[in-house]
């Protein structure tokens, strides 16, 4: 996806790529994104943020319900 389409994003707003890929801007503003893993099975996701201790900036799963699950924390929590 282009940088452009992902600043163009608002709060809440989610893009989905054509891999299933998702894309999003947070409640708080910050880009939230879920990428297949190229150098190992699995998924990534991550936010621009500082992470917290209760809630962590990375989350590296092999599962995607995990990853669509951390996806929607991440939406909601930063």
């Amino acid at each position: 996806m282009q940088e452009s389409a992902t600043t163009a994003l608002r709060p809440g707003d989610v893009q989905v790529g054509a891999n299933g890929e998702r894309f999003g801007r947070s409640t708080g503003g910050r880009l939230v994104q879920l990428r297949r893993r190229v150098s190992e099975p699995g998924f990534v996701v991550t936010v621009d943020a500082q992470p917290r201790a209760e809630v962590p900036a990375e989350v590296i799963t092999t599962g995607w319900t995990t990853a669509n699950t951390a996806f929607e924390r991440l939406m909601r929590e930063y």
